[in-house]
């Protein structure tokens, strides 16, 4: 059932003439397979028979169960499209916000997108070719290029200001967060509200209401604490030493989801980041030595021995920022001393570039403590931070009349609306 909105999803190709796809050869069985979505998706009226001067083929792709899923190509309509640049909630930001809650519901939208309406000057664009015929979508497919902004462009208009006070919206799936049971009531009962004036559809089978425990974008939430999903760090596990470039870049990119959980990631990773880094346009040169196997080892054993825990900051507890800088690759942890147990907020690390990588000892230490306190600033919010540096003339550098060294001299000037917040430099 398509919502009630004002907003459409649009696809903006400017005046390039229709562009036109033949179909893709596919078996008798194949296209059996095809034809019952089909019929499927016609019964829902999710798409309709299409006379469009565009189309897109169809693609089937094998699951590990051996069904079909059912996809369309359409590299060359997205290839042609003006990409749309309203922004995107990044999983950190939204998961950052749910510290010191207490209740949390989980809602998905039953086929999320199909809900979503497209502009009707354009639901001809959409049009996908098969061997047996022509069809066009009423709503919003997957694969299209702007079809994520679209889609949270939606969202943001009918859940409107409570977005910032109660309500997280990633795609098509919508989190509520409250302080008390009480509260979560009557903000489930005001989202339920919206949901109902427009029309959603939700799929019940994948909500969880209620909980103090919530599995969120690949993380397990709860008041104090944020915890990476188990079966994402078994799926992990489980995955085999690389044979391509592509699985390289599968492997670092899942592990990577999880980095600001692991201690000098950067550096355990560097010998992965050296392949996928450097062959990126040459996948023939591919190669996967002893070196990079180690890495891919440790970097699972961190999983499974470390305990893989941070903990929500807490609002009165100063906060303490320990950083380092080796030749090459810099990083920093964040954590607080609550009744004398530490709780570590955040670990994180990068390789230094080429030119980073020939600065002097105190350059680099220093560009430590610079870079770690500007990525933390949306965890900090604006509070004070003791930096502990284990570079001895560093030591309240960020006070002192004179520094020697104009690169640090360049930065404290650069980050001056920052530097206010360091209390202490301390060896």
């Amino acid at each position: 059932r398509i919502i009630k909105t004002d907003t459409h999803h649009v696809i903006n190709t400017g005046n390039h003439s229709p562009i036109n796809a033949k179909p893709y050869f596919k078996t008798i069985e194949q296209r059996k397979n095809i034809q019952h979505e089909i019929d499927n998706m016609l019964k829902a009226g999710i798409i309709i028979p299409s006379h469009s001067p565009w189309s897109s083929p169809v693609v089937l792709l094998k699951k590990p169960n051996g069904e079909f899923r059912f996809i369309i190509d359409y590299r060359k309509l997205n290839s042609i499209t003006t990409k749309d640049c309203y922004p995107q909630p990044t999983v950190e930001e939204l998961i950052n916000r749910l510290g010191g809650h207490s209740w949390f519901t989980k809602l998905d939208l039953k086929s999320g997108y199909y809900q979503i309406p497209i502009h009707p000057a354009d639901k001809s664009k959409t049009a996908f070719i098969t061997q047996d015929g022509l069809y066009q979508f009423q709503v919003l497919p997957m694969g299209l290029m702007n079809a994520p902004p679209s889609f949270q462009r939606v969202m943001n208009n009918i859940i409107g200001y409570n977005r910032w006070d109660y309500i997280l919206v990633y795609l098509d799936d919508i989190l509520v967060f409250s302080h008390s049971f009480d509260d979560h009531m009557k903000h489930l009962q005001q989202l339920f509200t919206v949901l109902n004036t427009h029309q959603f559809t939700l799929n019940l089978a994948k909500c969880s209401t209620a909980q103090q425990s919530i599995e969120f974008l690949s993380h397990t939430i709860t008041k104090d604490s944020i915890v990476p999903s188990k079966q994402r760090i078994q799926a992990i596990l489980d995955m085999p030493q690389p044979t391509s470039l592509s699985q390289a870049n599968k492997f670092i990119g899942k592990i990577g989801w999880y980095r600001r959980f692991i201690p000098n990631f950067a550096q355990i990773a560097a010998p992965i980041h050296k392949v996928t880094n450097k062959i990126k346009q040459k996948k023939k040169e591919f190669y996967w030595s002893e070196e990079q196997i180690q890495a891919a080892n440790k970097l699972k054993r961190v999983l499974t021995e470390e305990p893989l825990v941070l903990k929500y900051p807490h609002p009165t507890a100063s906060f303490i920022l320990s950083t380092d800088a080796s030749e090459y690759a810099t990083g920093g942890t964040l954590k607080q001393i609550i009744s004398g147990q530490v709780h570590y907020n955040y670990f994180l690390s990068r390789l230094l570039t080429a030119t980073e990588r020939n600065y002097s000892t105190i350059d680099r230490e220093a560009l430590a403590i610079f870079w770690c306190m500007e990525k933390l600033q949306q965890y900090l919010g604006g509070r004070d931070v003791t930096t502990i540096s284990d570079h001895k003339p560093l030591q309240q550098f960020h006070k002192k009349v004179k520094v020697n060294s104009k690169r640090i001299e360049h930065w404290l000037i650069k980050h001056q609306e920052i530097i206010p917040q360091i209390t202490a430099v301390i060896y």
